[in-house]
């Protein structure tokens, strides 16, 4: 009985060390870059991803035909990956009439974005006192879409004189 136990105690050490398991595994890596990006859209942005960032139309130009609040169908947008967060600040210049021989003319106005305002003067670039859109930090995929709203300056409007005028509302996009 001895013999026939210790044969079968052989047997399974030698069996156990035949088909013992053996392991081996490989590595999955990648890198992400930073996706920072910012548009003037003709929509509201809701995704979250680089391609339906990039279909969005950007908006380029309002055309004034009259004084007070005017209709624009814009939006700020933003998509960030950026851990570190960002900002956007924003400044706007006056509409301004050049004509050789003549002293320059304005037309003032109030561009504001999301709770923030910028009103024109002149011939100065005026920026915003504080940020647009600001994160410090961010934990997912962010995207934001704020309405831009313009109110020209009926006084201003009302005196200005011939001439084509041009004014620029620029945003500035400073990952952190």
């Amino acid at each position: 009985m001895k013999k026939i136990l210790l044969a079968a105690l052989i047997l399974l050490i030698t069996t156990s060390t035949l088909f013992a398991a053996t392991t081996d595994n490989f590595i999955v890596t990648t890198v992400v870059g930073n996706v920072d990006l910012m548009t003037v859209s003709t929509t509201e942005y809701t995704g979250t991803t680089v391609d339906t960032f990039g279909k969005l139309t950007p908006f380029t130009k309002l055309v004034i035909t009259s004084g007070g609040t005017q209709t624009v169908n814009a939006w700020l947008s933003t998509l960030s990956n950026n851990r570190d967060g960002f900002s956007v600040s924003m400044m706007a210049s006056a509409m301004k009439s050049s004509v050789a021989g003549n002293e320059n003319a304005y037309i003032n106005y109030t561009v504001s974005c999301n709770t923030v305002s910028v009103t024109t003067k002149d011939g100065s670039v005026v920026s915003s006192t504080k940020p647009v859109v600001a994160y410090p930090s961010l934990s997912k995929v962010t995207s934001t879409s704020n309405k831009i709203d313009l109110t020209v300056d009926q006084d201003s409007f009302d005196k200005a004189l011939s001439g084509s005028y041009t004014g620029t509302v620029t945003f500035v996009y400073t990952a952190n």
